[in-house]
């Protein structure tokens, strides 16, 4: 089934309404001590759709995504992945459910090499058993890192950091990946890798929830989107009806 226009404030679509979702966040407030940030949020991503979180700085996009890795617990609201409710869980027991984040700016072990950081990402039970299945796919997608295996991961280039942080997470095989700002600081060319990366990720089913200040290259990539403003859903809809919004193009793309 097709997906439908772009649509003011965060009512679903009648078509998402109809599929199961992976992820779904219903009425999800959050802050900060006594500063609110996110006010009744409402998303869902479907298995094997990548979806994008768009706004402007401070709009709180990198809010949502420490809420639903629970690095951040809700004052409202619930997260379901896979129908199950996961706000009161830790953190630490959310890649058990598959779930993985990818922070801002990767966040490596700096004093670790390459390959450590990698086997760290493979604590989960099931994936300590498929390390090396897991890394031989690590080298397939940056083969950079192959290079810098045994190199720390403190003197990596800002590019070779994010390859690292995104394959770390892979290692753990998430079903829900959450991406942080992947593009952000990065050279034009490794945007272009990173995004292609990302792009066949999606083409092998893997659930994306991305959240990137490149909005023209996440909305091309994205199947739907979010657009956040002052930490309220304004707009959502199908990516690409999106992209064609003349009202995002202004707001977001200086058209």
């Amino acid at each position: 089934m097709s997906e439908p226009a772009a649509t003011n404030g965060h009512t679903e679509p009648a078509a998402l309404s109809e599929r199961a979702a992976l992820l779904r966040v219903e009425g999800l407030c959050a802050g900060y001590g006594d500063m609110p940030v996110l006010w009744d949020v409402a998303l869902a991503v479907c298995p094997g759709e990548l979806v994008a979180v768009i706004g402007s700085n401070g709009a709180g996009k990198t809010t949502l995504l420490h809420t639903v890795a629970g690095l951040l617990r809700p004052t409202r609201g619930t997260i379901h992945l896979d129908g199950v409710e996961i706000q009161a869980l830790p953190a630490h027991a959310r890649p058990d459910r598959g779930l993985a984040l990818v922070p801002e700016g990767g966040q490596p072990f700096p004093h670790l090499t390459v390959r450590e950081n990698l086997e760290v990402g493979a604590y989960r039970p099931y994936a300590r058993a498929r390390v090396a299945v897991n890394l031989e796919r690590a080298w397939a997608l940056f083969p950079r890192l192959r290079e810098r295996e045994h190199q720390l991961a403190g003197t990596l280039s800002g590019g070779e950091r994010q390859m690292l942080a995104i394959a770390r997470a892979l290692m753990s095989e998430p079903r829900l990946l959450l991406l942080d700002e992947p593009s952000l600081g990065l050279a034009p060319l490794v945007v272009e890798q990173v995004f292609a990366v990302l792009d066949a990720l999606r083409r092998d089913g893997l659930t994306i929830l991305l959240v990137e200040q490149n909005v023209q290259q996440a909305l091309e990539l994205a199947d739907r989107a979010y657009v956040l403003e002052s930490g309220r859903v304004v707009r959502t809809g199908a990516a690409r009806a999106l992209l064609a919004d003349p009202a995002v193009a202004q707001h977001f793309l200086g058209l």
